[in-house]
């Protein structure tokens, strides 16, 4: 009788109870066993086996309880508009912290100082304190005859502010010293800026010097002028003397129009200034 009460107790769901675990667990005990003296250690025993068959019991029957199966769903949070936004705030703090972007230099002007311009302008060119940049690349301007850049010069600038017809004899001067001709240029209205040749219509490329202030900005400048005159290649004609040093010996060099020339003559009497251009009307005619 007593065990038909545990069982209608099971089957009401009291399963959790501890009076139905404890009916439960006297159903199963032979009432000889209960008659006789039991320690706590053995109805501790019986009392954890009853329980671990009631809890399978329970799993057993609880199969219809199982959550069927569903995917995985992400949640809708704002964790990636509120990252976005962090970086965003972090950007900006950056670029507020920021010194101003400095003025890039470019070359707006280039105007020639001419030959009869240089006495008003010969105190800023000879005092200046000169940087200077060579014919040190590959560049159409670094690579070409420095003749085909002196026609070029002419053509988009005019003739030279100083040659060695101005500068004197340069018998005595060491071969670094000797320059044949300068062309002086105020760049965007007040940087002093010198092309000199240096070694000659023989060699290629020209040196560039300007205020050593602007000695960062040097490859800028010669890029700017020298784009001239590669970007627009038109040549015009001139005649000029050139002392080449290793001979020690004097030559007028030129462009006709058509050729380069380069014809050895005695040395010149420079008081009387630059050679005369009738030669160039000589040699066209003799072709």
């Amino acid at each position: 009788m007593r065990a038909l009460q545990n069982f209608t107790c099971l089957r009401s769901g009291l399963k959790a109870s501890w009076f139905c675990l404890f009916s439960f667990f006297f159903s199963l005990v032979p009432l000889s066993a209960v008659a006789q003296s039991q320690s706590t250690s053995d109805l501790l025993t019986y009392y954890m086996h009853a329980r671990t068959r009631q809890i399978a019991a329970d799993s057993a029957r609880g199969g219809q309880l199982t959550l069927e199966y569903r995917p995985l769903a992400f949640l809708d949070t704002k964790a990636f508009l509120i990252s976005s936004k962090l970086e965003e705030m972090s950007w900006n703090a950056l670029m507020a912290s920021l010194p101003e972007p400095l003025e890039t230099f470019t070359v707006s002007s280039v105007r020639l100082i001419s030959k009869l311009e240089a006495v008003a302008y010969d105190q800023l060119f000879v005092e200046v304190d000169w940087a200077f940049v060579g014919s040190s690349s590959r560049s159409p301007a670094d690579t070409m005859k420095t003749a085909d850049i002196r026609g070029r010069l002419e053509f988009h600038f005019g003739s030279p502010t100083k040659t060695l017809a101005e500068s004197g004899y340069p018998d005595s001067l060491r071969r670094e010293d000797i320059v044949q001709f300068e062309y002086w240029f105020l760049v965007n209205g007040t940087i002093p800026v010198i092309i000199l040749d240096v070694n000659g219509p023989w060699d290629r490329g020209i040196v560039l010097a300007a205020e050593m202030k602007f000695r960062t900005k040097l490859d800028n400048i010669k890029s700017a002028i020298m784009e001239q005159l590669i970007s627009k290649p038109d040549r015009k004609q001139f005649i000029d003397y050139y002392y080449n040093f290793d001979q020690r010996s004097w030559y007028v060099t030129g462009f006709d129009g058509a050729t380069f020339f380069n014809k050895r003559i005695q040395r010149p009497n420079l008081s009387m200034g630059r050679p005369s251009t009738s030669y160039l009307s000589d040699r066209n005619t003799d072709k």
